[in-house]
């Protein structure tokens, strides 16, 4: 596999003034301590903030570690680690806005997150940020606000779009949140010359305009991530104007470098040396050679819009995605304690007051005998060691006195006072609730209830904190749609796999390990499932056939030419078909006229495959005859191709085709047999909520959907898994309606993280994966 090394050089003005650092930069490679599935990602963070507060570098480095902190952390798909750090930053921004929105000031920040696994590169963007990918042979240019919304820090839930590029030694890419006009036409030319002259060319076009952006070079090499530091160079001052100090870094002996400016021999092909900046990681927090922010960043970072600091202002709400601070819709009277709550408070008081008298008596007493037992200047005797030892005893027998009788203290009337208080909070939202007249309302004031009794359950549990509990969640659930079901583990022990992939029959199940690329088999027995151990379907030579590490499955019917009852492919569109007790066996698909760029996935319906080959925007049919796929495909799309560069699923009913997209949306195609009516798509297709408690809230944009299934007709259902919250949304499939949603009984067994997979069996049963473990539940509607 080829490797790259990638080279950063910022392009970074403020205040007509070229600055070496750029603040929201950081490139990092793969801490040693990661979560399972980061071990080879090379992470980039490219961070601007718009809006009337102004943040330090130190700051920004805060904000950007915590973000590539988070996604290294996050195992499981790489989508889901990217959609975590962003929503971690957008918490952070968030929390920041509201402690500062009684002084009118507020920041949003716009970001671009960039993955690299051997040559692909994973892009997700939020807010309006502008990225170039300049290859040998096209130019791309990524930016739309519509799909990657405007910013963090505005709302709760933060908008993503996910793109992906390939890259090549020798390419080039950019990174800008506000891209100078000028530059538009003269991008087509960075990729044949160097990028040291490409930044001077960039930055002389655009003159005296503000610039934040990162120009990056990728070249052969042992995956290094370097980021250059270019001397800063003062812009001059107009004639008859006064002459101002303008703030500059710090000079350092590793940072002298020739000045940009100069211009370029023309027999030079080297490109000069730069000094690679402490933006590089891993960063050494206590030294991280960055520059003061009095010194560098006088104001906002650059390419922002600004607001006279005099006169701030926050943000319109109308152009929010949700209003930072929601105000009550009617004060609250104040509640008064009850009887018991006095008298438990002024038995605490009393007792606290008679041992601070005690404590000071002994204080006083302490202080008068100490001293007859200190040893006399003259020498040491039997009685001076005698008193030493009692000195010493008391120094440590009067603090843990001190402690165990505060100990006893709170137990006894402190967490009481706690779990008095919590339940009278959740009495009074429950009387809210009942008397609320809108469901919105009602469903905002049950979540309130059942926030009150886990800050309760803190202190401690009671028979009738989960009488409580069990009424509110019940009452929460049928406001939401909400059927819950009880989840059984299959197997009594986890599987040490990283199941991405689930298909199953009446008796049997079938998981792929996405990290050997394999499949794993175990049949029911009894309550539970058994492994088998013996099964054999994976990568490797099969006769004259060799199959890569496989990247989905599915069930074939019973009834095929050779006798297989799961099927898998690998990224090169090669089939292997196997079954418990046999050989697998692999079998080429027919290569397509425009030929395999990656086989991403594939699906099954009517006896014909559908495969789905996501980088060339490319699904191709194969006419089966028993489940054996020789004939030449065709291609499903008219003249219409729409962009599914992004699509992580598909499934297919009928002439219906439904795609899933990295960022959570659907999009929806019918095929067209007239030759005279093209096949059309609708992108994206728009999911309904008709639930009236989620008014105001768009329930499909907080959910993290990775993966949907087809339910067995009759009455087939569109299932979307949200990974993030375990449940899984029930969809018509026509009218692409919310039915309801399935999630585990409160206190479930499941394991704590998000669902890998999920698929159902033609005995209604639904099968989640969490972790490394397959949970069943047999009751689906």
């Amino acid at each position: 596999m080829t490797t790259l090394d990638l080279t950063f050089l910022p392009l970074y003005r403020l205040n007509r003034q070229e600055l070496p650092a750029l603040p929201g930069l950081l490139a990092m490679m793969p801490p040693r301590k990661t979560a399972r599935g980061r071990e080879n990602d090379r992470l980039i963070v490219y961070l601007v903030l718009t809006g009337n507060a102004t943040l330090s570098t130190a700051e920004y480095l805060q904000l950007t570690s915590q973000t590539a902190s988070k996604f290294f952390d996050t195992p499981g798909a790489l989508t889901t680690a990217m959609r975590t750090a962003t929503e971690e930053l957008n918490r952070a921004l968030l929390e920041r806005n509201m402690g500062s929105t009684g002084r009118g000031q507020y920041a949003v920040g716009w970001l671009v997150l960039a993955v690299l696994r051997g040559t692909q590169c994973t892009l997700l963007q939020s807010g309006s940020t502008h990225i170039y990918a300049l290859g040998s042979e096209a130019i791309s240019h990524t930016h739309d606000p519509a799909l990657s919304g405007k910013g963090l820090g505005l709302g709760q839930a933060a908008t993503t779009y996910f793109t992906q590029a390939e890259l090549q030694p020798g390419d080039r890419l950019i990174f800008s949140g506000k891209l100078p006009p000028a530059w538009e036409q003269a991008l087509s030319q960075v990729g044949r010359e160097s990028i040291e002259a490409a930044r001077r060319n960039l930055l002389s076009l655009s003159r005296e305009e503000d610039v934040n952006a990162v120009l990056i070079r990728t070249s052969t090499g042992d995956g290094n991530l370097t980021v250059l530091r270019p001397a800063p160079s003062a812009a001059p001052v107009p004639k008859g104007t006064a002459s101002a100090a303008a703030p500059s870094a710090p000079p350092t002996a590793t940072e002298s470098l020739p000045p940009l400016s100069e211009p370029e021999s023309a027999s030079q092909t080297e490109e000069p040396e730069f000094t690679p900046s402490a933006y590089a990681i891993p960063p050494q927090m206590e030294d991280s050679g960055l520059p003061e922010l009095e010194e560098v960043l006088p104001e906002f970072p650059a390419s922002i819009p600004r607001v006279t600091p005099a006169e701030p202002e926050p943000p319109p709400l109308h152009e929010m995605d949700e209003p930072i601070m929601d105000e009550p819709e009617e004060p609250e009277e104040p509640r008064q304690p009850s009887e018991t709550t006095r008298q438990v408070a002024r038995g605490l008081v009393s007792g606290m007051q008679a041992w601070r008298r005690m404590v000071a008596a002994l204080g006083r007493g302490l202080q008068k005998f100490i001293p007859n037992l200190l040893p006399s200047s003259g020498g040491s005797s039997p009685s001076a060691m005698s008193s030493n030892m009692l000195l010493a005893f008391i120094a440590v027998a009067v603090p843990l006195v001190v402690v165990a009788v505060g100990f006893v203290m709170y137990s006894r009337f402190g967490r009481s006072l706690q779990y008095d208080a919590n339940m009278q909070q959740a009495e009074s939202a429950r009387t809210r609730a009942v008397s609320a007249t809108t469901p919105s309302r009602q469903r905002t004031e049950w979540q309130a209830v059942l926030g009150y009794l886990r800050e309760a359950e803190k202190a401690r549990t009671t028979p009738e904190l989960d009488t409580f509990r069990q009424k509110a969640q019940s009452e929460l659930d049928t406001l939401e749609g909400i059927q819950r079901l009880t989840f059984y583990p299959a197997f009594s022990g986890g599987l040490g796999a990283q199941i991405s992939r689930l298909a199953a029959n009446e008796t049997d199940i079938y998981m792929l390990d996405a990290e050997r690329g394999r499949v794993l088999h175990a049949s029911q027995n009894g309550r539970n499932f058994a492994m088998d151990e013996a099964f054999r379907c994976e990568s490797g030579e099969y006769g004259d056939y060799r199959v890569g590490p496989i990247v989905d499955i599915l069930i074939l019917p019973r009834l095929n030419s050779l006798n297989a009852a799961v099927l898998g492919v690998d990224a090169g569109g090669t089939l292997i078909y196997c079954a418990p007790g046999q050989v697998g066996q692999a079998i080429p698909l027919a290569v397509p006229d425009t030929n395999w760029n990656r086989v991403t996935g594939f699906t099954y319906d009517s006896g014909n495959l559908y495969v789905l080959d996501a980088p060339a925007r490319a699904i191709w049919v194969y006419t089966g005859q028993d489940s054996s796929f020789i004939e030449r495909p065709y291609f499903f799309f008219g003249g219409q191709i729409p962009e599914i560069e992004d699509s992580i699923d598909i499934v297919v009913s009928g002439d219906e085709l439904y795609l899933l997209h990295a960022d959570g949306h659907v999009s929806t195609c019918s095929y067209s047999r007239l030759d005279t009516v093209p096949t059309r798509c609708e992108d994206p297709a728009p999911l309904i909520n008709p639930i009236p408690a989620y008014e105001g809230v768009d329930l499909f944009e907080q959910a993290h959907i990775t993966q949907m299934v087809l339910t067995s007709p009759p009455d087939s259902t569109l299932l979307l898994l949200d990974a993030d919250n375990r449940k899984v949304l029930r969809v018509s499939p026509r009218t692409l309606e919310l039915q309801n949603q399935i999630a585990p009984m409160p206190g479930s067994s499941l394991r704590q993280g998000s669902a890998g997979a999920l698929t159902t069996n033609p005995n209604r049963a639904l099968f989640l994966a969490v972790d490394d473990q397959v949970y069943f539940a047999t009751d689906m509607p």
